[in-house]
């Protein structure tokens, strides 16, 4: 679906089980971890989503993989739990962190995003101290607005995050 320099980010398809199993070990993705039993069912909810494409009311999500087919990470968009506004998010393997991936496939998501959907802005939300995901939005051209105490909702407990925005 998209292609750069060094990813490709793509939908997530039935062969990429075992490919897709890898980001369910992700330790700072609770919510992912706790489909580690389910990741078939998992997998194909997110394919699933693919056939309405609808980052206003749900979530798409993508695979980025590098140009050999393996797995680093996932990106895509979606309904922000608390807030109801379309947010980015992104992940990515421990292992390949702090190579420029999760910059390089958000800004490709967030452009898609901004391109093809009927919103004035897409936002994005790191807890405080995330400082390296806070970069990574700010490196694709997210603003700073504020903080927000927000529930995150798979653990029902409230953290305390900074909130971005990126602009049409």
């Amino acid at each position: 679906m998209f292609e750069t320099e060094r990813l490709i980010i793509r939908k997530f398809e039935e062969n990429d089980l075992n490919k897709f199993k890898i980001l369910l070990d992700i330790p700072e993705i609770p919510g992912w971890q706790m489909q580690k039993n389910r990741a078939n069912e998992f997998l194909q909810w997110q394919i699933l989503n693919y056939d309405k494409m609808d980052i206003i009311n749900n979530i798409v999500c993508f695979g980025i993989f590098n140009k050999n087919n393996n797995i680093l990470g996932a990106v895509g968009a979606g309904k922000h739990d608390d807030l109801k506004e379309t947010e980015i998010f992104y992940n990515l393997l421990p292992s390949e962190r702090g190579k420029g991936y999760a910059t390089e496939a958000a800004k490709i998501i967030t452009i898609w995003a901004i391109d093809n959907y009927e919103i004035p802005y897409i936002i994005g939300t790191t807890e405080i101290e995330n400082i390296k995901s806070q970069k990574v939005l700010e490196n694709c051209g997210y603003k700073y607005i504020d903080e927000k105490i927000l529930l995150v909702h798979i653990e029902n407990k409230k953290y305390r995050f900074k909130y971005y925005r990126y602009y049409k």
